[in-house]
């Protein structure tokens, strides 16, 4: 198995313009897990695309190797890179959606690198497809196998993505972000799969997160990038356990989520909404629901009669509450939050909303936090263009008030207003988190639902965000409900905890007594599976081989 090397690296995009990436060295040798930390924007998926030689236009190698044992990656032909992405390089997107071919079938994503890279074709490769889609945690790799990929939650989509990443049978796999859109059971087993394949065939790993806890848990070596350079470097016990940098101590410490005051305190307001034996059912051939298209009947009941996506959820969220949603992936929390701001309908029961007294209820009561940012923005707008509609729509303002406020919200998530002016495709992923978070308080809604809207985000940035939505809690009275896979998270911010299981409200209870005795078999399973990352006390939880 051959090692990446990486020496020198520069990326710019023109001559007079800062470098994207300055002088990158990095090495992953056969049978390593080595992680690649920073913050939003410093340059970590473009260290991994510029292996792949996948750079977005105009950024181009302007000095610096990239080699595969003794391949010259920077000067191989179309033919040959071709070739190895895909086979030799694996490749693991954070946004996973964005990568499939959306009138492909998960099948035929997978069949392709298995015939490509494997020599596998026909029912030997229909074999190995299901074997593929059972490892990364698909509970029906059958149905799995025959959902296109828009009818898959964002967390089934991460599974199906490690799995094609997997089929090439790689030797280097470049992972960008691979559990972030996963509940934590599923992101140790995640984990656990990658690291089995690294001792047993020899996989090196590029692991690019903001997740410290992985780290400490997984990862040989360290590398902390900021501003497109490597600022630290080093064994995972020495980096995280003694940072050299102020930087690397500035990760860490944002990392160590305690739980605030605010955690401990029954809410005790009006029920601001209030749903009622929700159910949704998904038609056939929508979302997870393959229904009569397949013939799956009961035999796959995923978001078919047999298992909705909502199956009868009772629950109310009270004025100035933060309730915090766990669940696995596809469980139907994204499902909830799409029905409780009018985006999606329901198929049974209610969801009210309580007014004060005197009140007449405005448009935009409640506002959603998108899981992706970039699926919720039209690539062809500015951003201003599409922070600015809603404004015209609704709030009846001047354009030099529409304006004023546009720069405020920036501002208020710590955004430089000149973003305002760039495309989606210009921003980080952590810039454009804020400004969905910015968009969705424009017209200042009573109840604001963030479904993963920090699961993009640096520890840095992530500790921002959390700060400016309890700040937004305690001045503005804000009803938050957070939908999260980060247990710590939820232990920072929420005061009651509903967990969602297959559908269904299985427990909703104070956080404290939630961490302390979980009671539904599924939430004890969330509980145990998450990571502990507390400041520098950090350990490796496995024995190094």
């Amino acid at each position: 198995m051959p090692e990446l090397v990486i020496e020198d690296l520069t990326v710019r995009s023109t001559a007079t313009e800062p470098p994207i990436l300055s002088r990158v060295s990095l090495t992953v040798r056969p049978g390593e897990f080595v992680a690649l930390v920073g913050g939003s924007g410093s340059g970590k998926t473009m260290t991994a695309k510029s292996v792949l030689q996948l750079l977005p236009q105009p950024l181009r190698i302007e000095s610096g190797s990239i080699r595969l044992g003794p391949l010259d990656v920077t000067n191989a032909p179309e033919t040959e890179l071709n070739r190895i992405r895909g086979g030799r390089l694996g490749m693991l997107f954070q946004q996973p959606k964005r990568m499939f071919n959306p009138n492909k079938t998960i099948r035929k994503h997978l069949k392709e690198p298995l015939k490509l890279h494997a020599g596998l074709a026909g029912k030997p490769a229909d074999t190995k497809v299901l074997e593929l889609l059972a490892e990364v945690g698909f509970e029906d790799p059958e149905w799995g196998a025959q959902a296109y990929p828009h009818q898959l939650s964002g967390g089934m989509a991460q599974r199906a993505m490690t799995a094609m990443a997997l089929a090439g049978q790689p030797e280097i796999l470049l992972a960008d972000e691979p559990t972030s859109a996963l509940d934590k059971v599923l992101e140790s087993q995640i984990l656990e799969l990658l690291d089995r394949e690294r001792r047993q065939r020899g996989l090196g790993i590029l692991y690019i997160t903001h997740n410290l806890a992985s780290v400490a848990a997984f990862a040989d070596r360290v590398l902390v990038m900021d501003a497109g350079k490597i600022v630290e470097s080093g064994t995972t016990e020495a980096v995280l356990g003694s940072p050299k940098t102020a930087y690397t101590r500035k990760l860490l410490d944002a990392s160590n989520l305690l739980p605030t005051s605010i955690t401990d305190v029954t809410p005790q307001g009006r029920n601001v909404l209030t749903l009622t034996n929700v159910v949704k059912h998904f038609g056939p051939g929508k979302s997870l629901g393959m229904g009569k298209r397949f013939g799956l009947g009961k035999r796959f009941g995923m978001g078919n009669a047999d298992r909705p996506a909502l199956n009868s959820v009772s629950l109310a969220l009270k004025q100035g509450e933060i309730l915090g949603v766990l669940g696995q992936s596809g469980s139907g929390k994204s499902t909830l939050a799409r029905a409780m701001v009018g985006l999606e309908g329901i198929s049974g029961g209610s969801i009210t909303r309580t007014l004060a007294a005197g009140e007449t209820s405005p448009p935009t009561a409640v506002q959603l936090v998108f899981q992706e940012p970039h699926d919720s923005f039209d690539p062809r707008m500015t951003l201003r263009a599409s922070l600015e509609a809603p404004l015209r729509q609704h709030a009846g303002l001047s354009s030099a008030e529409r304006s004023q406020r546009l720069q405020d919200a920036m501002k208020e998530v710590e955004l430089d207003p000149c973003l305002l002016d760039r495309r989606p495709g210009q921003c980080s992923g952590g810039q454009l988190q804020r400004v969905t978070i910015a968009r969705a308080l424009l017209l200042e809604p009573e109840v604001l639902i963030c479904d993963e809207a920090t699961s993009a985000l640096d520890a840095l940035t992530q500790r921002t965000i959390l700060d400016l939505l309890q700040r937004l809690h305690r001045d503005r009275g804000l009803s938050l409900m957070i939908i999260t896979h980060d247990m710590d998270v939820v232990r920072h911010m929420c005061q009651r905890v509903a967990v969602l299981f297959q559908g269904r409200l299985v427990e909703l209870t104070d956080t404290h007594k939630f961490f302390a005795e979980p009671q539904h078999e599924h939430s004890r399973d969330l509980v145990s599976a998450a990571i502990p990352c507390r400041g520098l006390h950090l350990k490796k939880m496995r024995a190094a081989s």
